[in-house]
C-alpha cells in the first residue's frame, strides 16, 4: 500500500506533464473543451491519489503500534515510550512532527539489537517531513492558482494563462514525487527489516543476539 501512495503520487506528476501537452494543443486549436477535461482529469487524479495515502496511513500505524507492543515481550528491550504513543503519536497535531520517530528508532534499536538509531530512520523521517510540507505548499499554492484561472475562455490569452499553470506546477511535483519514493522505500525497507527481526527473536524465543551477562532471558 506504501508502494501504491508512492505511485499516485508520481502519477501526479506525470500528469502534470501529460496535462501541460494537453492545454497546449488547446491553446493551438483554441478548443475549450480540450482544457475542461485536462481540468477534469487533475480533479479526478488527485482524488484517487487520496485513497492509498489513507490506507498506507492507517496499516502503518497498525503495523507500528503491533512492532512496539512486541518490545515489550524482548528481553533487553528498553521502550522509552508507552505503547499508546505508536498510535496517538501520528494522530496528535505539533505531536507528530516528533513522536512518530521517537517510536519508529525505538522500535528499530531493540528489534535490530542495535545501542544507536539506523541511519534508515532519519533518512524516513526526514523525507517524510519534508515530503509533507512541500506537498500541503504546493496543493495550497496549486488551489489558489487554479481559482485565478478564467473560466471563460475568449482568446489566447486565456489559454496561455492555463499553459503557465501547468508549467509551473511540473517541478514542484517532480520535487514531491522524489519525497515521496525516498520516504515510501526507506519505510518498506525499515518495516520489513524490523518484522524480519521481530520474527526471528519471537521464533526462537530468545534475543536474536548474544545474549549480554546478566541479561534476564525467557524461560531462565
Amino acid at each position: 500500500m506504501i508502494g501504491l501512495a508512492v505511485v499516485a503520487d508520481l502519477l501526479i506528476a506525470v500528469w502534470t506533464i501529460v496535462g501541460g501537452q494537453l492545454v497546449q494543443r488547446a491553446m493551438r486549436d483554441l478548443d475549450p473543451d480540450a482544457i475542461n477535461v485536462a481540468a477534469l482529469v487533475s480533479a479526478l487524479v488527485d482524488l484517487v491519489s487520496v485513497v492509498p495515502f489513507i490506507a498506507a496511513a492507517v496499516l502503518v500505524i497498525v503495523w507500528c503500534y503491533r512492532a512496539r507492543v512486541n518490545l515489550d515481550a524482548f528481553p533487553g528491550a528498553t521502550p522509552t515510550l508507552r505503547r499508546g504513543w505508536a498510535v496517538a503519536g501520528w494522530l496528535v497535531p505539533f505531536v507528530n512532527l516528533v513522536v512518530p520517530a521517537r517510536v519508529m528508532a525505538n522500535i528499530a534499536r531493540d528489534s535490530l539489537w542495535r545501542s544507536d538509531t539506523p541511519t534508515l530512520v532519519r533518512i524516513w523521517f526526514g523525507s517524510w517531513l519534508v515530503y509533507l510540507f512541500a506537498d500541503q505548499g504546493l496543493t495550497r499554492s496549486g488551489n489558489r492558482d487554479f481559482d485565478a484561472l478564467p473560466s471563460t475562455l475568449y482568446g489566447p490569452g486565456d489559454y496561455q494563462m492555463y499553459v503557465d499553470y501547468y508549467s509551473s506546477a511540473l517541478v514542484p511535483s517532480l520535487l514531491v514525487a522524489a519525497l515521496s519514493a525516498v520516504a515510501g522505500v526507506s519505510m518498506v525497507l525499515l518495516i520489513n527489516r524490523v518484522s524480519t527481526a521481530q520474527d526471528t527473536r519471537t521464533g526462537r524465543g530468545v534475543p536474536a543476539a548474544p545474549v549480554m551477562p546478566g541479561m534476564p532471558v525467557a524461560g531462565a
